[in-house]
C-alpha cells in the first residue's frame, strides 16, 4: 500500500471530522433564521419542512395586509437567502444573507451532508425528525 494514499485517506478522515463540528453551528443558524421568520413556530419538522407551534399544531406564519401567507414555507425555503428580511437574516448568516445563489435548503442539505445530526423527537401526532426552533 502506498503511504501517501495512506495519509491522504488520515487528512479526509479529520477534514470530516472538523466539518462535522461546525454543523451544530450551522442548524441553529437555519433554526434562528426560520424563528424569526415564524414567531409562533416552536419545532421545525426536517423531512416534510413544516412549523409547528408549541401545542403540535401547523403554523404557517405572519400574513400580509391581503390576508396571505408572507413566508410559505415550501417557497420560503428555496428563496434566495437576498429575498428573506435582512433584519433577520443577517445577524444569524452575516455576509452570506446576501448570496443570491444559496437557500435555507441547500444549507440544510449541506449540513447533512457534511454529518449534522437533527433530533429526534414527538411534534404533533407524528414521529418525525424535528429541530426546536427556540
Amino acid at each position: 500500500m502506498d503511504p501517501v494514499s495512506l495519509n491522504a485517506v488520515d487528512e479526509m478522515d479529520a477534514a470530516r471530522a472538523a466539518l462535522k463540528q461546525t454543523t451544530a453551528g450551522v442548524l441553529d443558524a437555519i433554526c434562528a433564521v426560520l424563528a424569526g421568520l415564524y414567531p409562533e413556530g416552536k419545532y421545525f419538522a426536517v423531512n416534510n419542512l413544516t412549523i409547528y407551534d408549541a401545542n403540535g399544531r401547523v403554523t404557517h406564519g405572519p400574513r400580509n395586509s391581503r390576508g396571505d401567507i408572507r413566508y410559505p414555507l415550501r417557497l420560503a425555503g428555496d428563496w434566495p437567502l437576498d429575498r428573506l428580511p435582512k433584519r433577520i437574516t443577517r445577524p444569524h448568516l452575516g455576509k452570506h444573507a446576501d448570496t443570491r445563489t444559496r437557500t435555507l435548503n441547500d444549507l440544510l442539505r449541506q449540513a447533512r451532508r457534511a454529518g449534522a445530526v437533527i433530533p429526534y423527537g414527538v411534534a404533533g401526532r407524528h414521529y418525525q425528525q424535528r429541530l426546536t426552533l427556540r
